[in-house]
């Protein structure tokens, strides 16, 4: 035997062996990643509680930041997630906020810890998901700030409940109409996760991404594309402000105010310095600029 078959001889058994090492490991670690808890300690000690509650069909989990002090005559803010992403990585703008509101964030069914067994709901369903959540939890208005994909979910939700919407904050909304396809939309990802690096969201997306599973994943990616945000802005009639961060690649300033632009009661706002996931890397920022439009809800409700 030459030198050749012999090293062919073992080195496919250790190939074989290796890819397998590395499956059942890759496997171990999304199952840990599955597993993780729902509320960490940290988030449990800055005041962040939680719940789960029966919305129809559908067993919904929340996170809920509480005012220090009540003011029963304001409404309450919902934070709406991203794409695959759950509402962990909305806690830090919703302890940003709890000074002035109360603040609820809920997983949309399939994601995070609101979990289905299978199938993907369209975004009409996961607005009329949220719609049974805030009927289940007695909401029956209330201020509504998206990110992301988040937006396209409340420009849905906006016009099949507009009752229910006293005012929307869109924070980089997508999907830029200008660049629909999933590989610039991959790329201008990867882009605003370097941007991000120093306080980035990637750990709870790994999270989020095990607890929804690929094909959930891949399956919700292709909603987004597919959804033409555009054609429904000029019908939302909620007073609305459109935020966008100046560094953001996933949703640039121009796309962020054709946006504010097309709603009839739309304004713009650009926070300097700012990337895509302002609700996490800089919550306080976020709820800074925005603050002075939630609380205008309560001038005009008082008029």
């Amino acid at each position: 035997m030459n030198a050749v078959n012999r090293y062919a001889r073992f080195a496919v058994p250790i190939a074989g062996a290796a890819a397998c090492a590395l499956a059942g490991w890759t496997a171990y670690k999304w199952m840990r990643l599955k597993r993780t808890p729902a509320l960490s300690d940290e988030s449990a000690r800055a005041g962040i509680t939680v719940r789960y509650t029966q919305a129809g069909p559908y067993r919904m989990f929340s996170r809920h930041a509480s005012r220090a002090s009540a003011n029963t005559k304001r409404l309450p803010v919902v934070l709406v997630h991203g794409l695959v992403i759950s509402s962990r990585y909305m806690e830090p703008l919703a302890l940003a906020l709890r000074d002035d509101f109360d603040v609820h964030a809920p997983d949309l069914p399939g994601f995070g810890e609101s979990t289905m067994r299978s199938g993907t709901l369209s975004l009409r369903e996961l607005a009329d998901a949220l719609a049974l959540w805030l009927a289940a939890r007695g909401i029956r208005k209330a201020m509504f700030i998206g990110n992301s994909f988040g937006c396209q979910i409340l420009a849905e939700f906006a016009l099949r409940y507009p009752d229910s919407v006293d005012r929307l904050v869109l924070q980089g909304p997508t999907v830029d109409r200008h660049a629909r396809h999933l590989p610039v939309q991959a790329w201008r990802d990867r882009q605003n996760g370097k941007l991000e690096r120093a306080r980035s969201p990637a750990g709870i997306g790994r999270i989020d991404y095990a607890k929804a599973g690929i094909i959930r994943a891949w399956a919700t990616m292709r909603v987004l594309i597919r959804d033409r945000i555009e054609r429904k802005l000029s019908r939302i009639v909620a007073p609305t402000l459109v935020v966008s961060g100046t560094r953001d690649p996933v949703a640039p300033l121009a796309w962020a105010r054709e946006v504010a632009a097309l709603i009839p009661n739309g304004r713009f706002m650009a926070i300097d310095g700012g990337t895509h996931t302002l609700n996490y890397v800089h919550p306080h920022s976020l709820a800074l600029a925005i603050r002075p439009f939630l609380l205008q809800g309560d001038e005009a409700r008082s008029v």
